[in-house]
Formats: C-alpha cells, structure tokens, sequence
C-alpha cells in the first residue's frame, strides 16, 4: 500500500517519486482524539490494549513486555496479546479489548490493511487507536502513529554497503549483491527497501552493483517480488540456498547481502555457512537480535540497525497517558496512511557495528555482554 510522508529534506528524487512523506519539523502537539480520551479517575479501572503481531521474533516480545511494563508502571491494567502472524487471530483480539472496554488499543499489525474493520469497530466502540511501529492503512480510525524513521532505515543499510564496497570512493567492481525485502504484507517493508534502493539503485545503473540471480526489482512499486513472507528465518534461507546453489558456482563471488532485518539476516548467514566459503559478504541486519549481535561480534554479520524499543515503549506509554488524561498528545510528524495524516511520534535509528556494540547495546543494558559474545 502506498502511502506519503511530506517533504523531508535531503530525500532522494527517488524516495519522492514513491511516495514516503512525513510532516517533519519541531515537535507540536495534537489534541487528544474523540474517542476514549475523558480522564480516568483512577488508572487502575483504566484497560489498555495491545495487540502485538507475534512471539516468533525476539524484538515483538520486547516490545510488547516494555510496552506492558511501562504502561503497569503509570497505574493501568494491561491486556497484552500476541497474534501468531495470523491476521484473522489479530482482528478477533483487537475486537475483544474494545468488548472489553479498553480506552486505548495499541496495535503492532501483521497486515496493515487487514485490521481496519476491527480498529474501526473499537473507535466506535470509544477506543482511541495507536500504531505501533506499523501504520494500519486505508482507515480513518486510526488516532495516532508510533514508530522509527522506515526509510532512514533502509538508508543506513544501503550507505554501509556503499561503503564497505567503496563505492563512493570510485571503486567498479562489478560487486555481486543479493537483495531481500521484508513481508510483502508489511507496510514498513517497501519504505526499508526505499531507503535501501535511494543508495543502492544508482549504483545498479551504472553497472558497478549486479544480481546474478537477477532479483532486482524493476522499481521500488516492484519491491514485493523479493518480499519473505512474514519476515521468516527459514523461507530466508531457503530462498538464499536456491540463489547461492544455482548462481554462485565456481569463481563466481557474493560481495554483499541486502537483508532487511535479523531473521532474514539469520538465514542468509546460515545458508552461506553451509557453503563452506572462506568469507562472508557484507550482511546487513535490522532489531539487535541476540543472536545476530553475536555474529556481528563474531564476523558473521556486518551491521544491524539498531532500533531501541525501549525508547518506543516509552514514548507510546506517554501517549496512552496523555490520551486517557485527556491532554495534548505530542507528535513531530505525520504520516498518510491512503486516508489521512495520522500524528506520529517518530523516532531515529542507528548503525550497529563490532565498533560500537559495547557502548551502544551492552552498557545501555539492551544486551548483555555474554549474549553479545563479548
């Protein structure tokens, strides 16, 4: 689904072309919206939602355990639910928190179009909505729109491997790089890719990046044809396997993997190992899953995109606070979900390397220096 973020400056012509806008600027504050937003006169009588898409990557289960935990904390009942990346599972659940009463719903989707009926029935129900991290589309009953900047992120990604390869200090190659997007039914997915392509596609162009397996999108519209259905580990790899065994035989080199995320990452990092090669292309990742620190630790992966989402839990817990007491909710953006200007609280990423994983995730607390492979 496309949506629009305005005018960010320093945006590629290529982002603009395809949609990504946010109203950026200093932070301003929305009022609170109509439904669910009259003061709670005791926290404790005051039912919060989540909905959370699935346990099966680490970073939901973060999220969802800081979420519940900060939202405890300011005195509010919590009904945390996670939905097995089963949109229909998800529907149901957010339907029931409404049922239930919840004043606020706070949803992680798994299909960002598929839950619109049942956020649309708990806004009606005196629910007020938040997006969590992934914007629920084509519906205006969504309130407001917690989540990291999408295309800063796909960005980092791409300038790490232009600059592990050289690019920009003039080097040819032609440099074989493999490109992966996430679940085609992830609204983040293509504006990750967007990002990544702003970097990278020039470089397609002029010759100096090449698929063998041929596995380019025609534009970033196209991003889908390389999505891993529900960002799975295994589908990953097995997709990596297929493309290592039919199009790196003999001399022929893997020079850089463009995988959006830890799971993708995972499984591409498994299925080069059983290649037996002596080298790992660059890889890039997204979330700081344990396991994916230790193989940045351990040469296995290049980078991750560190998203702190403790910093998103807190940052929605403030919101759901603000909307129950009925104050003025704090947003610094906005994004176009096909309907309208949802208010967005945005937050930055940052690139992870071996280089900084000590001061940026283990003296942080994020990870522990055992599971870091320190």
């Amino acid at each position: 689904m496309k949506f629009t973020r305005k005018a960010i400056a320093g945006i590629s012509a290529l982002a603009l072309m395809t949609g990504l806008a946010a109203c950026g600027g200093s932070s301003r504050g929305t009022n609170a919206a109509s439904g669910g937003t009259e003061a709670s006169a005791n926290a404790s009588d005051t039912l919060i939602g989540i909905s959370m898409p699935t346990k099966s990557l680490e970073r939901w289960n973060k999220d969802g355990a800081n979420l519940e935990s900060q939202l405890e904390k300011l005195g509010y009942k919590v009904s945390l639910q996670y939905a097995d990346n089963k949109p229909n599972q998800q529907v149901d659940q957010i339907q029931n928190m409404a049922n239930d009463g919840a004043k606020v719903v706070i949803v992680g989707s798994i299909d960002g179009t598929a839950v619109g009926p049942a956020v649309e029935a708990a806004k009606s129900n005196g629910a007020t909505i938040i997006a969590y991290d992934r914007l629920i589309m084509n519906t205006d009953a969504v309130d407001y729109y917690a989540t990291f900047d999408l295309a800063e992120v796909g960005k980092l990604q791409g300038q790490y491997i232009a600059d592990a390869l050289g690019l920009e200090d003039g080097a040819t190659g032609p440099f074989n790089i493999e490109l992966m997007t996430g679940s085609p039914d992830d609204n983040n997915a293509r504006y990750f890719f967007e990002g990544a392509w702003s970097i990278l596609g020039p470089y397609f162009e002029s010759g100096v990046l090449q698929s063998p397996s041929g596995k380019v999108p025609s534009s970033v519209d196209d991003w889908q044809s390389i999505g891993i259905l529900s960002w799975d580990q295994k589908k990953a790899q097995d997709e990596m396997e297929n493309r290592l065994n039919s199009f790196y035989t003999g001399d022929t080199k893997l020079d850089a993997v463009l995988a959006p995320n830890d799971a993708l990452a995972l499984g591409t990092v498994n299925a080069i190992e059983a290649k037996g090669w002596d080298y790992m292309p660059v890889i890039t990742g997204q979330d700081c899953d344990k396991a994916n620190v230790a193989n940045i630790v351990a040469g296995k992966q290049s980078m991750d995109v560190f998203k702190d989402t403790r910093k998103l839990a807190d940052a929605v817990a403030t919101m759901t606070d603000q909307i129950v007491k009925g104050e003025t909710v704090e947003t610094d953006s906005s994004y176009n979900n096909g309907t309208k200007d949802v208010p967005t609280k945005l937050l930055t990423p940052i690139t992870i390397t071996k280089d900084n994983v000590q001061e940026e995730l283990v003296d942080t607390g994020y990870i522990s220096a055992e599971d870091a492979g320190l």
